[in-house]
């Protein structure tokens, strides 16, 4: 490897742990934070009664989407199962523990 791509990727790895801090004190959620929330939700709500179809419909919009990323379909189907089995249990969404020490949906601008 090169100085230069040794210096660049120094560098970059300095800035992506400043982005992260910054991130981290602004309170922003990330993508995967959004996600997951919006995961949950959405398998929540499809495990209502009366939302089998919408949830069935959504479990194969999305395992058409992943399948044509590459993934396996049974597999993806297996990983997709899982998730719903999971929230049928009673699996409530995981917080961020170190984001709670706000009331929880109260706003930090209050």
């Amino acid at each position: 490897m090169s100085r230069s791509t040794r210096t660049r990727r120094i560098h970059q790895a300095d800035y992506q742990r400043a982005y992260r801090e910054q991130q981290k004190a602004l309170r922003k959620p990330t993508r995967d934070d959004v996600a997951r929330l919006a995961l949950y939700l959405l398998i929540s709500e499809g495990l209502k009664d009366g939302q089998e179809r919408k949830l069935a419909a959504w479990c194969e919009t999305v395992t058409n989407g992943l399948v044509e990323q590459g993934f396996d379909r049974d597999a993806t189907r297996h990983r997709i199962d899982q998730l719903i089995e999971r929230c049928a249990d009673g699996w409530g969404f995981q917080l961020k523990r170190h984001l709670t020490q706000h009331t929880i949906g109260q706003s930090q601008r209050a």
